[in-house]
């Protein structure tokens, strides 16, 4: 901890006095979205409401993960699962099972554990350019598990001159433990190239997380040690009317999990063993996408990918006598289950006047697992749909997008049609409001459908006869932006949301045991309101939000002595300041997660549980040293927030009486090198 601070007072006092950077290019792109777009445009003529998180708010946060991004977020929640080393996130009340999350508008793989939960932190942060999240059900254009939203994960493209190099190292305390084993080391490197028409790069980034003892005894860990490598690659080619790109994106991650020594001697060896595991995941994403523009009303777009996805759980014993290891034989101790996906889209758009467009499309996603924890050892899913959807533009200040999804899947009873309609109205000049309506669902996962999680600690069966979960959405937000003439830019957005799930999957337990298997249990209703408003002025920029969500679902409304619904609320801000003569910049970011009630099933009674409430907030600065090399540093989890009450964690069945949704109070501090050649 102490050296992390040296260093930085070190660093500041030795550049102090560089010109800051100048950042208006960056946030011009950020202006601009392409998710769920016919054509990329600026977030006022979207008639979705998308949010953008951009590459200089993701540097000045000092981010390591996809989760201290997001965190911030009204209507986003994340859990961190310590019997798999996983993060996961919830969005509008739902659970990350219904967040769809891509990369350039494709999905990834790699969904895992009893959850179905997509892991967060398997993205690297280095590789994004920019984040643009779309709450509400995204399943006409996106299908299933976009029943919540959908989170575009946009990549680093090409530097415009000819040659780009980037680098990072950052080091962090994780609370405060700090060292060569401990702490969070992490180093990056890329390249990038572009020569008229052509453009290629990659990059390397490897993540050390030394876990986090804590109050740990022994050889365990509070959180488990996970070690990363993440690389991708790219090339592509661009002359005006055909564009073609290929990306691939490697994964190789190890989280360890030590155990404690066994206080019974082994009835074989009479030695004293510690059972350790290993989750070993690796992933390949091919991405292959492009475009032709055949005329001003004609164009086409086509995306495949194709991921292989393999987790594997490896267990050993270790002798307290020699230190020996030797591979564990216990039953459910060893296990490997492969998934891969294949993902193509295929859509038209075709401009009939300019008050009219449509785009036809399909879509076609094949999922196949096999492995031991498999029910028949081998599976697949195979979804064909196709959509259409339509612009209409009767004049400036209105536009409206009907849509229609038609489904056949080769295992479950999909909806055979889903609408969806979004419109934009713009009301004067600087106020815009948009409506929407949209029948979502969600597909079960293969890991639903046939995952069996047996060994000693649990019991967990899938169902192949799960229905999809459906629900009916409706979305709707004002925004107001005004510029006033002594340049303040004033933002207002005001919005509610309702949604109303249908077969909702959950598990059912039996008492008094860990045996446990997934049905439709019942139908869920969550609504919220929110409320966020900013103001810019020269240096400042200022920011804060309010959210209040309800939720209920068949278990209030069987038991008359229930409430209804039950509420939780958020709160958020950030604020910014750019000392321009140094090139220094100040920014805080504060996030209140509140109390969250939930009503669960214990046995045959229906009983209230809860989570408490917690605040979050990071202090960060950022130095320009020389045109090619910056310093951010910064005070992560100001109130040194670690574990909260709770009578229900995330995923039940690792319940444990509390939640652990961070580590505590840490330091960090970073190089970041650009060099662009001229």
């Amino acid at each position: 901890m102490r050296k992390i601070s040296i260093t930085i007072a070190i660093v500041l006092s030795v550049f102090i006095g560089a010109a800051q950077e100048d950042t208006t290019k960056a946030k011009e792109l950020s202006e601009v979205v392409v998710t769920g777009q016919y054509k990329a445009q600026s977030v006022k003529n979207s008639v979705y409401q998308v949010r953008v998180i951009n590459k200089e708010r993701i540097v000045k946060q000092g981010a390591t993960r996809l989760q201290d991004i997001l965190r911030n977020e009204l209507n986003m929640r994340f859990s961190q699962d310590l019997a798999t080393g996983g993060s996961a996130i919830s969005m509008l009340g739902l659970s990350g099972q219904n967040v769809k999350i891509l990369i350039d508008g494709l999905p990834v793989t790699g969904r895992q554990g009893v959850n179905n939960e997509f892991d967060i932190s398997q993205i690297d942060v280095n590789s994004i350019e920019r984040i643009e999240i779309v709450e509400g059900p995204m399943s006409v254009i996106y299908g299933a598990d976009a029943l919540a939203g959908v989170i575009n994960i946009i990549t680093k493209k090409a530097a415009p001159s000819k040659l780009s190099v980037t680098a990072r190292l950052h080091e962090e305390s994780v609370g405060s433990e700090y060292g060569i084993k401990q702490g969070i080391h992490n180093q990056q490197v890329g390249l990038s190239w572009r020569q008229k028409n052509w453009e290629a790069g990659g990059s390397f980034a490897h993540n050390y997380f030394g876990g986090w003892k804590d109050t740990a005894i022994g050889r365990e860990l509070v959180w488990h040690k996970k070690d990363q490598r993440l690389a991708n690659g790219f090339i592509g080619y661009t002359n005006g009317k055909l564009n073609l790109r290929y990306r691939i994106d490697g994964l190789d991650e190890v989280i360890t999990n030590p155990a404690n020594f066994s206080p019974f001697a082994d009835r074989f060896s009479g030695d004293t063993l510690a059972y350790d595991q290993e989750y070993l995941s690796q992933r390949v994403m091919h991405q292959l996408q492009g475009s032709y523009f055949a005329s001003n009303r004609l164009s086409f777009q086509v995306q495949s990918s194709y991921s292989d996805y393999s987790r594997q759980v490896f267990s050993t014993t270790v002798s307290k006598k020699t230190g020996t290891v030797n591979l564990d034989a216990g039953e459910g101790r060893q296990s490997v289950v492969d998934f891969t996906g294949f993902t193509f889209r295929g859509t038209g758009l075709y401009k009939l006047s300019d008050a009219f467009s449509f785009q036809p499309g399909v879509d076609i996603n094949i999922d196949k697992g096999k492995g031991e924890r498999l029910k028949s050892g081998s599976n697949r899913v195979n979804d064909y749909a196709f959509f259409i959807t339509s612009e209409i533009t009767p004049s400036s200040k209105i536009n409206i997008r009907p849509g229609l999804r038609f489904i056949k899947n080769s295992v479950y009873d999909a909806p055979p049609v889903i609408p969806s309609v979004n419109t934009k109205f713009v009301i004067t000049k600087d106020i815009d409001l948009r409506l929407s309506y949209a029948r979502g669902f969600r597909s079960p996962s293969l890991r639903e459908l046939y995952f069996d999680f047996v060994d000693a600690n649990h019991n967990v069966q899938g169902n192949p006869d799960l229905k999809a979960e459906t629900s009916n959405s409706f979305t709707g937000t004002v925004n107001l932006r005004k510029k006033t003439e002594n340049n303040f830019i004033w933002t207002v957005q005001a919005g509610g949301y309702y949604n109303d799930v249908k077969n909702l999957i959950d598990y059912v337990y039996e008492q008094g045991t860990n045996d446990a298997r997934l049905y439709n249990l019942y139908s869920s209703k969550t609504s919220g309101v929110n409320l966020t408003a900013g103001i810019k002025h020269n240096r400042w920029s200022i920011s804060a939000g309010a959210a209040y969500a309800g939720f209920n679902n068949d278990l209030y409304e069987n038991d008359k002595d229930l409430p209804l619904q039950v509420w939780s609320a958020e709160a958020n801000a950030l604020v910014s300041y750019s000392f321009t003569r140094i090139g220094l910049d100040l920014n805080l970011f504060y996030k209140f997660t509140g109390k969250r009630p939930r009503y669960v099933m214990s046995g045959t009674d229906v009983v209230l549980s809860e989570q408490d409430g917690y605040h979050m907030a990071d202090l960060t600065l950022n130095k320009k040293l020389f045109s090619y090399l910056a310093f951010n540093a910064g005070v992560r989890n100001l109130f040194d927030v670690d574990r909260i009450n709770s009578s229900f964690v995330s995923g039940g069945i690792h319940s444990n009486g509390g939640l652990n949704v961070a580590t505590g109070r840490s330091y960090f501090a970073s190089l970041i090198f650009n060099w662009n050649s001229k």
